[in-house]
């Protein structure tokens, strides 16, 4: 297990903390799926500060609040309240009441929990609120992993805390660049590698070895009986949905190939039109997305949905399939099939490190960067071009074609001329643009002369991303 570093940055997150407690009276909502980060964010961003910390478990109310005593008790220095501790959540906000509370930053985190234990919590919390914390000058923040159970009880209209929050956040699994820094000094091919495997879930990241090769990580870390990886995801899908098994269906289609909402109606049993609310939970999860050629309208159908989620997609890909077998310890079909696919695998995620680093050094200024498919015709034959990435300036009509092959030694000359011929099939500003091209390869056989072609090799990626 990885143990280096236990938080990394987070920077736009702690600056919008930072200033909603400025604020002096804050109601803040921090919310996003399991193992994202963020309860160390918030442990992070108290660090030094007057702050209580309150953690929600699945406990009935009084066994609960009995708890927060404890930590309250501790704050402020109370010994009756050890003695004699709270028996009711509405019990524990009279005493907030009558404390003095300017600068204090109270966090209840797993909110959820809280309001299960009670349905009533979230009105307790508005009438305190409205009438008493938010005039002492306390900073709220509930914090929670359950997205549907956040918007709600917390965010929804319905809800009796609609209209408090002064800010809210969504914390986002970390991009590549981010991902980098939990493994000072490792080789760069080794990073995108194990990028491909774990994503941007801190909890993931930490789990893998740099001592250890890829394959031994994927054998100890994502297919051995007892590892936390080896049934994260069906502990995700237990702990967040109602239904695992059916939103199990449409993850296992999806990696399959069934990517648009007919394919995976037709394939789950399920009516398109019942199928688009479960899609949408998973978007919300990003457990999924939603892709569109980058050139389509907001409100174009042409949408192709693909798994999110980097550890989602590789235990789809090499664990799923073999886990019968790895249940009983057998490790040959999961070893025989790392070995076959895993260099094709972790090319189609090094197409997200190459859309990443594009957008840092945006070299055409670029509004937009996404993936582009389109439709044509070759001898009456119907058959469909895809670029790996494309980044658009509408305003300069300046266009990127890019393609990434992660591949030694590639010709880029020979790439550049298929690059060429799909980007043709591309109808944006045709005969008005000037086009760019971008080849993105582990190294290559020659290097091209020419203003309008960039060739992204490795050492060229560490660059942009180690800086």
């Amino acid at each position: 297990m990885n143990t280096f570093i236990q938080f990394i940055n987070r920077e736009n997150e702690l600056a919008f903390l930072e200033r909603q407690a400025a604020k002096g009276a804050a109601f803040i909502v921090i919310y996003g799926r399991r193992r994202v980060g963020k309860s160390e964010l918030l442990k992070h961003f108290i660090r030094n500060r007057k702050a209580i910390y309150l953690l929600a478990t699945q406990e009935v109310e009084k066994e609960l609040v009995a708890d927060f005593s404890k930590d309250i008790a501790a704050h402020f220095g109370d010994n009756t309240l050890d003695l004699n501790p709270f028996e009711s959540f509405a019990q524990l906000t009279e005493y907030l009441e009558g404390k003095n509370l300017s600068g204090t930053i109270l966090i209840i985190d797993e909110f959820p929990y809280l309001v299960d234990s009670n349905k009533a919590i979230p009105s307790i919390i508005q009438k305190s609120w409205d009438e008493h914390l938010k005039a002492k000058g306390l900073t709220l923040i509930l914090c929670g992993s359950s997205i549907g159970a956040m918007e709600t009880e917390v965010l929804g209209r319905k809800s009796p805390l609609y209209g408090r929050r002064t800010g809210q956040w969504k914390v986002d699994p970390l991009p590549f660049k981010e991902f980098t820094k939990f493994y000072p000094g490792l080789a760069f091919e080794k990073l995108v590698e194990f990028y491909s495997m774990a994503g941007g879930i801190p909890l993931y990241i930490l789990e893998l070895d740099p001592k250890k090769s890829v394959r031994e990580n994927a054998k100890l870390v994502m297919a051995s009986r007892g590892s936390i990886l080896y049934q994260e995801v069906d502990i995700i899908l237990k702990e967040e949905l109602r239904e695992p098994k059916t939103y199990f269906s449409i993850l296992r289609e999806i990696n399959a190939g069934r990517n648009t909402l007919n394919e995976i109606s037709n394939a789950i049993g399920i009516e398109r039109t019942a199928i688009v609310r479960y899609i949408d939970t998973l978007i919300e999860l990003d457990l999924i997305e939603g892709q569109k050629p980058v050139t389509a309208e907001e409100k174009s159908r042409k949408t192709s949905y693909a798994l999110k989620d980097n550890y989602f997609k590789f235990w789809f890909q090499f664990v799923y399939p073999f886990k019968k077998e790895l249940d009983s310890f057998k490790f040959e079909q999961f070893g025989k099939n790392l070995l076959q696919n895993f260099n094709s695998y972790v090319g189609r995620q090094f197409e997200q490190v190459c859309s990443e680093a594009l957008r840092i050094v945006n070299p055409i200024g670029a509004a937009e960067v996404g993936r582009w498919w389109g439709a044509y015709r070759e001898e009456g034959e119907r058959k469909t071009a895809e670029i790996d990435i494309v980044s658009l300036n509408a305003e300069s009509k300046t266009i990127l074609f890019g393609e990434c092959k992660w591949r030694d030694n590639v010709d880029a000359d020979a790439v550049l001329k298929g690059l060429k011929a799909k980007a043709a099939l591309m109808p944006w500003n045709l005969g008005k643009r000037r086009e760019i091209y971008a080849i993105f390869a582990k190294s290559f056989r020659k290097k091209l002369a020419s203003e309008d072609i960039i060739l992204y090799n490795l050492k060229e990626l560490e660059r942009i991303f180690l800086k």
